[in-house]
C-alpha cells in the first residue's frame, strides 16, 4: 500500500514542470490526484498521463491569483472525490532579470497574485475543509530564494519569503486541529521553467554547476518525495518546518 493510499491531494500549477513532477510522485504513493492548472490544456494532458498510468486523476482549470476560481475548484474536488487530505501549493511564475528600480507595476503584481496572494487564498480554502474533519497536510512550494537573497529576483524573492512566514503562521494555528502545514525549499532544479531562463540568457547554468556542492541540479522528482514524505503518516509530528532541497547550495557562504 503507498504511503498516501485513500487520501485526495489538490497540486496546484501541476501541468508541467515540478508541479507535474510532483503530482506523478503524490500519484505514485497512492493518492487520488486534482490537478489544479491555469493551462487547461496542459492540465488535462497531465490529468491524462496519470490516468494512463493507473491514477485517478482530475484537472481542474483554476487561476490561482482569482479567490472564485480558487472556492470553485475547492468545492468542485470534494463534489468529485468526497474530501480534501493534501494541498501543494506550487503553482508559479518566473519573472528573472530586471533590478529593483526597473521592476514594471505588472511584474511585481502577478508575481505577488500568484505566488503569495494565490498561496494564501488556497490555504484558506484547505484550512475550511480539514479544520472540521482535525485532518489535513498542507505542503507551500517556497525556494531558497524566500531566504537567500538574489539580484534581479525582486519579485520571486519577496512572495517566496512570504510564503516561509505564512507556512509558520497557519501551522501554529491549525496544529490543535490536527492540520499540518510545511514549506519546502527547492533549489536549482531541471525545470521546463529554468530552460527557459537559461535558453533566454537571464541565467547561466555552468555558474551554477560550479556553486552547487552536489555539482548537479536538483530533479522534480526528488522535491516531488519530499512532499509525499512529508504529507505521510511517517511525518505525523512535523509542522511549521521549512525543509531546503538543494544539494548544499545554501549551506556553503560563497567565495
Amino acid at each position: 500500500m503507498g504511503m498516501l493510499e485513500g487520501r485526495v491531494a489538490i497540486v496546484t500549477g501541476a501541468g508541467a514542470g515540478l508541479g507535474r513532477a510532483i503530482a506523478g510522485e503524490v500519484a505514485r504513493a497512492g493518492a487520488r490526484v486534482a490537478l489544479a492548472e491555469i493551462d487547461g490544456t496542459a492540465g488535462a494532458r497531465a490529468a491524462s498521463e496519470l490516468a494512463a498510468l493507473g491514477a485517478e486523476a482530475r484537472a481542474y482549470t483554476t487561476d490561482v491569483s482569482q479567490p472564485e476560481q480558487v472556492e470553485r475548484t475547492f468545492a468542485a474536488v470534494v463534489r468529485d472525490f468526497g474530501q480534501v487530505d493534501i494541498l501543494v501549493n506550487n503553482a508559479g511564475i518566473s519573472r528573472v532579470g530586471p533590478h529593483t528600480q526597473d521592476v514594471t507595476d505588472e511584474d511585481w503584481h502577478d508575481s505577488i497574485a500568484v505566488m503569495q496572494t494565490g498561496v494564501f487564498y488556497c490555504m484558506r480554502a484547505a484550512g475550511r475543509h480539514m479544520l472540521p474533519r482535525k485532518a489535513g497536510s498542507v505542503v507551500n512550494i517556497s525556494s531558497i530564494r524566500g531566504f537567500s537573497p538574489n539580484p534581479g529576483r525582486m519579485t520571486y524573492c519577496a512572495p517566496k519569503a512570504a510564503v516561509i512566514m505564512m507556512t509558520k503562521v497557519a501551522a501554529g494555528e491549525w496544529a490543535p486541529h490536527g492540520v499540518r502545514v510545511n514549506a519546502i525549499c527547492p533549489g536549482v532544479l531541471r525545470t521546463p521553467m529554468w530552460e527557459a531562463d537559461v535558453a533566454r540568457g537571464a541565467l547561466d547554468e555552468r555558474l551554477y554547476l560550479d556553486l552547487v556542492p552536489a555539482r548537479r541540479l536538483g530533479m522534480p522528482d526528488e522535491v516531488g518525495r519530499l512532499v509525499v514524505y512529508l504529507c505521510s503518516d511517517d511525518a505525523s509530528y512535523i509542522t511549521g518546518s521549512v525543509l531546503t532541497i538543494d544539494g548544499g547550495l545554501t549551506a556553503i557562504p560563497a567565495g
